[in-house]
């Protein structure tokens, strides 16, 4: 028998993880909805979105698209200023998402989930008193 000594883990870093993965996998969707929604000249929910501007919506979900990515990266490289802005990113994402409510709102719901969930391992183990750094 070999004397494998147990790898311990910190406490959260899954919570870590999965915030990482889920900014990412968040903004990776933001960002694919930004391009489609910059190329496309109608939709049938045009009175959902503030002035009609489809464009400059889809402007806007792309820019944020890239920063919750970004954000995801270095929240892997355990950077402390990642937790910072990947709760402030969620958050925004979050209240957004829900002005998708009626036009998409199984996608919307789920990922205002995501946000929400972000948020909560960031907050909870993000910081040295939560044992994730």
């Amino acid at each position: 028998m070999s004397s494998a000594t147990p790898t311990v883990r910190e406490e959260g870093s899954g919570w870590i993880a999965f915030a990482g993965v889920m900014l990412i996998l968040a903004g990776a969707i933001d960002f694919f909805d930004g391009i489609r929604a910059i190329g496309a000249h109608t939709t049938s929910f045009d009175t959902i979105f503030w002035d009609n501007n489809l464009e400059a919506w889809g402007w806007f979900y792309l820019i944020v698209g890239i920063i919750l990515m970004v954000t995801g990266f270095f929240v892997f490289q355990r950077a402390p200023w990642a937790v910072t802005v990947g709760i402030i990113a969620a958050t925004v994402s979050a209240v957004f998402h829900m002005w998708w409510i009626f036009a998409y709102p199984i996608v919307s719901l789920i990922l205002v989930l995501i946000d929400l969930l972000v948020i909560y391992g960031l907050v909870v183990y993000g910081s040295d008193e939560g044992g994730g750094y």
